[in-house]
């Protein structure tokens, strides 16, 4: 039989030396990295979040001042409006329904995410958001039909002025903002397809460039045999 000569460079020195296992330092290592991970995301992001929840907050408040102005406008000027009477009566249903939105979306957050209640807020919600888009719509075939209505009292083409502006006004910032949304959104949509397909050939290589690679080695190796 043959012997194996063991160098003593090549001996795993005995593990009375140390006071814990590889294993463990492996582990305390693994759990460092781990909480090193943990705690960096946090102080990155600390200020986008501030910042980003002050804006929700501020948009959110401006934008429930506007709707409670609309259902001022709409009780107010009720009856001046002839020529499309359902214009005072689309902002106060639109304020109202908007109002009811936030509140639910808040109250949502704050009874929790698995419990009944969020639940039924949740589908609530839904059903206030389905019923409001198709009262914008509805509105939005009202209000611009008519455009410009006239202002003077007493004709069959009459609209109250601030009832009418406001409307119109509101609704086209409301159609403003769906159509920059929905414009960011497909250039999302498209950037991350872009970025998919940029990694998927990096990752997986033009198939004859690979075989032509190989090739080009099994000549270069038998020509050197």
């Amino acid at each position: 039989m043959e012997r194996k000569h063991v160098t003593v460079s090549q001996r795993k020195p005995p593990a009375y030396l140390y006071p814990y296992s590889v294993k463990e330092e492996e582990e305390e290592a693994l759990i460092q990295s781990s909480t090193d991970m943990d705690e960096r995301p946090q102080v990155e992001f600390r200020p986008n979040s501030a910042v980003l929840i002050s804006t929700l907050v501020v948009v959110n408040v401006t934008w429930s001042v506007v709707m409670v102005a609309a259902v001022a406008l709409g009780t107010l000027y009720l009856d001046q409006c002839p020529i499309q009477p359902y214009i005072p009566i689309y902002l106060i249903v639109f304020g109202v329904s908007s109002v009811l939105c936030l509140c639910l979306t808040y109250a949502r957050k704050s009874t929790g995410e698995n419990s009944c209640c969020s639940m039924l807020i949740s589908s609530c919600l839904s059903l206030m958001v389905i019923f409001k888009l198709g009262w914008f719509i509805a509105g939005s075939c009202w209000i611009y039909p008519i455009y410009p209505p006239s202002y003077s009292s007493g004709t069959s083409q009459y609209c109250q002025k601030t009832t009418y502006q406001f409307a119109f006004i509101v609704t086209t910032l409301v159609w403003v903002t769906l159509a920059f949304m929905f414009i960011c959104s497909c250039c999302v949509i498209l950037l991350t397809c872009c970025g998919t397909v940029n990694a998927r050939q990096r990752l997986i290589p033009y198939r004859g460039s690979f075989y032509g690679a190989m090739r080009d080695s099994e000549g270069t190796s038998t020509g050197d045999v």
